[in-house]
């Protein structure tokens, strides 16, 4: 079980491995709990999008979980190593090549595309219909555990 990144600069969080660790899903919680260490340990730059940031908050807002909403918007603003990268036209542009030759949803090409744009060595999602792209590198945590 798990993810070795001593070697990698910058990876990608799709929305899925901040739920598992921050609501601490029983199936994944050791594993990104070691991802985390190791991100810390080896100041690697962990990197999301807007679309992530819109995901994660909206459910605790609706529910009116005001504790959690704090905690996502505190790690995702707040952390050295965690950053949000801005929506730009290099982003569009990519997210444009990723729904046309991949035939994927809006939220899915912004998220892969801001990976590409931001030069993350590896995106890390639960999402399989990621792996159909060529790069970044596409790691499914459930292929992990």
């Amino acid at each position: 079980m798990g993810l070795d990144i001593k070697n990698y600069q910058q990876i990608f969080l799709d929305t899925s491995p901040f739920i598992y660790f921050f609501e601490e899903n029983p199936t994944y919680i050791e594993l990104m709990s070691c991802f985390w260490d190791q991100v810390y340990q080896f100041n690697v730059n962990v990197v999301t999008s807007i679309i992530t940031y819109v995901e994660l908050l909206t459910l605790p807002e609706k529910q009116g979980d005001h504790l959690l909403s704090a905690r996502y918007r505190e790690s995702l603003t707040n952390s050295n190593n965690i950053s949000i990268y801005p929506m730009n036209i290099l982003v569009a542009d990519a997210t444009i090549k990723y729904r046309a030759r991949y035939n994927l949803n809006t939220p899915d090409a912004i998220q892969l595309a801001t990976a590409e744009v931001c030069g993350a060595e590896m995106i890390l999602t639960n999402d399989q219909e990621w792996l159909k792209t060529q790069k970044p590198e596409v790691v499914l945590l459930r292929d992990l555990i």
